[in-house]
């Protein structure tokens, strides 16, 4: 008996050893699985948080304010959204300052029609001016001729008097034109089309409109 206890004695550190071995082999490999597992979870996860981190500190903030009042029909980007200068973010109901836009047209439109028809009515009421004044020379003419003829009693008194009053009548008449072209010159001014008051405050009126209708479209002012 004490031979075979002799026999197994040295057998048993052989196995403790082994299982060490084991052991530090199945440790060994849980610390490769845990290390491949984290670099798969970083390379799919971890790795894109990070970046959009990098993005978010690294975009810039703008508030973005509407300068008209509206009813928002579209949204076209979100918070977070890279966005290039002038791109539209947000548009407003358009209705309204279409309808604006329009009616402003139609007024500078009008404004131009009436603006020329003045100005073409200047040269007509300066024409009239000369027609006054030959007929006035024509009345005077024939009345210096009369007079003599009138004071040798050649013809009548009557026939004399015909005669001033036509001179008289001329004169005003002449009168006459001259105020109405200067009404009308009053109100052109002696200026070009585009420099009329009332063309000019149409036409500003046009810019406003379209300005209107511009900003019911808000756009990025930079890129970020």
């Amino acid at each position: 008996m004490s031979a075979n206890a002799e026999i197994q004695t040295p057998q048993q550190p052989a196995k403790k050893k082994g299982k060490r071995k084991t052991a530090l082999l199945l440790l060994t490999l849980l610390f490769v699985i845990i290390a491949v597992a984290y670099g798969i979870y970083w390379f799919l996860v971890l790795r894109h948080i990070e970046e959009t981190d990098d993005a978010y500190v690294a975009g810039n903030q703008v508030q973005i304010m509407a300068q008209v009042s509206g009813s928002v029909t579209k949204v076209w980007a979100d918070n977070t959204d890279f966005v290039k200068e002038g791109d539209v973010l947000v548009t407003l109901d358009q209705t309204d300052a279409k309808q604006a836009f329009e009616k402003a047209k139609t007024a500078l439109a009008s404004s131009v029609r009436q603006t020329h028809q003045l100005m073409i009515n200047s040269k007509q009421l300066q024409a009239n001016i000369d027609v006054q004044k030959t007929a006035l020379a024509q009345a005077q003419s024939d009345l210096n001729r009369r007079v003599p003829l009138g004071n040798a009693n050649l013809i009548g008194r009557e026939e004399l008097q015909h005669a001033r009053d036509a001179v008289a009548s001329a004169q005003a008449q002449l009168d006459v034109a001259i105020q109405q072209y200067n009404a009308n010159q009053a109100m052109i001014l002696n200026s070009n089309l585009e420099d009329q008051p009332a063309v000019q405050q149409a036409a500003t009126e046009v810019r406003n409109a379209w300005l209107a209708l511009e900003r019911t479209r808000i756009v990025s002012p930079m890129t970020g």
